[in-house]
């Protein structure tokens, strides 16, 4: 009862198998196929199946030859328009193929296949020294840009005994949606969230914030982008295209700044941030509420989950994924379809 089953099973991954050759292979060639199906005919008649007649059990009716399927006649067509109708076949599976391998191109296409390439990074400021109290700013910068983007979320940690946040800043920011600026002195943490519309960002770099912060206690303070950060691509998927994490280590000095300094930089700092402006005389930092989810990609506690499967099926599916791909493009260079 075991064997049975083993090679009924046998049977049906053989025709898959053969099925996805078939498609495939109609889909690239078949139409070159159709047109040459004649050609060979003419040359050589008796080495051209027909393929109703293929189908067809001795005595039967052949509709495209017009003819009783016979042992001495063989399986090839008889007559020009069994030729011309066999051919038509031929072009009709070949368009069924490649419009099956275009909606597979599109279905692997929204599974992530091919995976939008990371290639982002975070830039800041990778050292600096600073006395007590003094506020400095750390801009936000995005760099290795392949395809526009349209959110982001930096989220940084730092040592909340040495270091506190005073204020994020967007002035200069490529976004002019935010949804989120969270300061927690607690525990160490900012984030900042936000993005723009379609079609996204698309330069060799961009400021996407400045944080300002100001030293506490004196020594080696690390500061870093935590994984939760997103860089996410319009591509229609929101793919994460961030590729790594920065980090800066700043040495707070022992040296107290003076109080002609604090109120300079006091001064300088409710300048730069509490009255930022845009080019054309806005107020360019603007948030929305989270739920309202303005910004692909935005959630409260986002985290990255790595994608599970076999490995031997995501090979599996990169190969096809690949064919499709080689298909779809050796017919938009033939149709010039860009």
């Amino acid at each position: 009862m075991v064997l049975p089953s083993i090679v009924t099973f046998l049977k049906i991954i053989g025709f898959i198998i053969l099925s996805w050759i078939l498609v495939h292979f109609f889909a690239a060639f078949g139409i070159f196929v159709a047109f040459g199906y004649p050609l060979w005919w003419f040359f050589y008649p008796k080495f051209t199946y027909c393929f109703v007649c293929r189908t067809k059990k001795e005595g039967q009716f052949c509709p495209l030859c017009r003819q009783i399927k016979t042992s001495e006649e063989g399986v090839y067509p008889k007559n020009f328009r069994s030729v011309f109708l066999n051919a038509l076949l031929i072009l009709a599976f070949s368009l069924l193929s490649l419009g099956i391998v275009f909606v597979e191109g599109r279905v692997f296409y929204d599974l992530g296949f091919p995976p939008t390439p990371k290639t982002v990074s975070f830039i800041i400021p990778s050292k600096g020294q600073y006395k007590l109290g003094e506020i400095f700013p750390m801009k936000i910068e995005i760099t290795g840009i392949t395809k526009p983007v349209n959110a982001v979320q930096a989220d940084v940690t730092f040592d909340a005994s040495r270091l506190e946040v005073v204020d994020i800043s967007t002035d200069q920011s490529f976004a002019n949606i935010f949804i989120q600026k969270e300061l927690n002195n607690d525990v160490g943490f900012a984030r900042l969230s936000g993005g723009l519309p379609n079609p996204g960002f698309f330069a060799e770099k961009g400021v996407f914030g400045t944080i300002f912060f100001k030293g506490k206690m004196a020594g080696l303070v690390e500061v870093s982008f935590l994984p939760s950060s997103l860089v996410l691509a319009n591509d229609g998927r929101g793919s994460n295209v961030l590729k790594d994490l920065a980090k800066a280590s700043y040495l707070i000095l022992p040296e107290q700044i003076s109080e002609e300094e604090r109120d300079l930089q006091e001064s300088m700092f409710l300048t730069q941030v509490l009255g930022a402006k845009s080019d054309k005389g806005e107020v360019q930092m603007k948030f929305f509420k989270e739920e309202e989810g303005l910004v692909l990609g935005a959630q409260n506690q986002p985290v990255l989950q790595a994608k599970k499967g076999v490995i031997f099926w995501h090979a599996i599916l990169n190969f096809n994924e690949i064919i499709v791909r080689g298909i779809l493009t050796l017919w938009g260079k033939i149709l010039h379809l860009k």
